[in-house]
């Protein structure tokens, strides 16, 4: 049997063919972008395809009509005209250094300098940049394809340095710059990027610059979708399971919960993470590969800065202008993450307010994956790697065995080596509740924060193999105020259905010690009134 190859490092349309490497056609959406619209911006997270499109779209304007046999394209484009394209990829140009980003841009210039035998080199980059244009049109006869990959990386890397992004800011508005004038020298540009930085002209100025971000049309452009998935890569699944002793649905369920969930529009298209899909196929174990190179370091500052905590994210409502607001200076980070890809659309509901359309988003995690991941980052920050095997051997006994005494024990531990300093003046109830939900989440935990049931909320509830804990946190009051809140608002009735034992958790923290002084855990009975 033939091993299939999955392009593992590589964002290479040319090479992904050539290698016969497993390729989720994507022709199809390509030619009807390219057919529709003239100047387009895409938003999409980091490692969800951006490079590969951009370098099939480089493939298809160079008229490389081989590289398309066996593909929707082959089938639909008649015409195959050869343009000239000029393709800048930005993602590794995240130097701290002004001079170094320059000097990285102008050496992308003077590649194609050579290329379009430019004649006379200009100063400055926007005149270079000019210039190419004119020259690739004048060489090829052709009006000229440009291709801006990741065009926001350096501003990304800077997001915590003022000084900096101004910098950088004005370089690429100086760099962009010629696109608005010189339309009649431009077949097609495209330009992709996490998120929108408002003060640059090159958004302003583009008026005829289409965002096809959240547009249902082009949800699944990056990323694989669920026919996608249950199609093109059904092989690699039916390897996964057999590798795993799975079912073919069970694997489905796995891939599901773990990289599918993210939705770019308001119809709701599942799509999963390409990256670790295909990582996955590849390995054929079922790891978080989308984090495998950390949470970026700007992010766990920013929500840092904003005192936010992992409960905040899930299932938070806003509405549509929240996503335009500009992330120069961060002042709300929920469209931040969004556009990151640590948010998704969950659901959307429209209502007239006059005669205008009033659109509100919720917003709250995509997958296990990520959810799991960012507590995981979170968590490393509050103490060291050393407490956190220790804490997470304890879990994995705990769910073993339901001992939640000897878990509780640990716990303590965890709480007695927990800094000072990230302690002191925050310790509330509030406080003691977040920490112990990203602590368990990062576990990999099923657990949700502020569930609701007919008379509250339960603070948290926590479901094991065998054993759902309905838990309820007091700082600074008496563990029976916790135990009386749990049966007066019945919140563990809501869970007897579930055929699992369910276990009342009361916990109270106090500030002298900064632990849990004292808990309470009862088992509710199935034919308790």
């Amino acid at each position: 049997m033939e091993t299939r190859r999955y392009p593992i490092g590589t964002q290479t349309f040319s090479k992904i063919v050539e290698g016969n490497y497993v390729y989720v056609d994507k022709t199809a959406l390509v030619y009807k972008m390219v057919k529709e619209y003239e100047y387009v911006f895409l938003s999409r997270p980091r490692r969800f395809g951006k490079s590969l499109l951009c370098s099939t779209l480089k493939e298809y304007f160079e008229g490389n009509k081989d590289m398309f046999n066996g593909l929707q394209m082959a089938e639909l484009e008649k015409d195959w005209v050869k343009y000239p394209v000029i393709h800048l990829d930005f993602s590794d140009n995240k130097s701290n250094d002004i001079d170094s980003i320059k000097e990285s841009i102008s050496i992308s210039l003077n590649e194609y300098e050579k290329a379009f035998e430019v004649e006379n080199i200009a100063e400055g980059l926007s005149a270079r940049f000019s210039n190419i244009i004119k020259s690739a049109t004048k060489k090829f006869g052709q009006k000229a394809v440009v291709i801006l990959d990741e065009y926001d990386a350096t501003m990304l890397n800077a997001i915590d340095n003022d000084v900096l992004q101004s910098q950088i800011r004005t370089v690429m508005t100086d760099l962009f710059s010629p696109l608005k004038k010189l339309d009649s020298y431009i077949r097609f540009v495209f330009i992709t990027g996490i998120t929108k930085f408002s003060q640059m002209s090159i958004f302003s100025a583009l008026n005829n610059l289409k965002d096809i971000s959240l547009m249902p049309d082009f949800e699944a452009i990056c990323g694989i979708s669920k026919d996608e998935l249950f199609t093109q890569l059904k092989v690699g699944l039916q390897d996964f399971a057999d590798k795993n002793n799975l079912t073919f649905e069970q694997t489905l369920q796995v891939f599901k919960f773990k990289y599918d969930g993210y939705h770019f529009s308001t119809e709701m298209q599942d799509v999963f993470n390409p990256y670790s899909v295909i990582n996955a196929l590849n390995d054929k174990m079922p790891n978080d590969y989308w984090f495998d190179s950390g949470t970026p370091t700007s992010l766990l500052k920013l929500i840092s800065k904003f005192d936010l905590k992992m409960e905040d994210f899930d299932n938070t409502e806003c509405a549509a202008s929240r996503f335009n607001q500009p992330v120069e200076k961060v002042t709300d980070l929920i469209p931040f993450l969004f556009q990151s890809g640590y948010l998704t659309i969950k659901d959307y509901r429209s209502y007239f307010v006059g005669t205008d359309v009033m659109g509100i988003y919720t917003l709250g995690y995509p997958n296990g994956e990520v959810r799991t991941a960012l507590a995981d980052s979170l968590f490393r920050n509050y103490y060291k790697e050393n407490d956190s095997i220790a804490l997470r051997t304890a879990y994995v006994d705990f769910m073993q065995t339901d001992d939640i005494d000897e878990f509780i024990k640990h716990l303590k531990i965890f709480f007695d080596g927990f800094p000072f300093s990230m302690n002191n003046d925050k310790a509330n109830e509030l406080h003691y509740h977040s920490i112990l939900y990203t602590v368990l989440t990062s576990f990999g935990a099923d657990i949700a924060a502020n569930q609701e049931t007919a008379l509250g909320k339960a603070d948290l509830v926590l479901k094991m193999p065998n054993t759902i804990y309905v838990i309820e946190i007091k700082h600074n009051r008496s563990v029976n105020a916790a135990k009386k809140q749990i049966m007066n608002r019945r919140y563990a009735k809501a869970h007897l259905d579930s055929g699992k034992r369910i276990v009342k958790l009361a916990i109270k923290f106090s500030s002298r010690k900064r632990n849990i002084e004292s808990y309470v855990a009862e088992e509710e009975k199935l034919n308790n009134k």
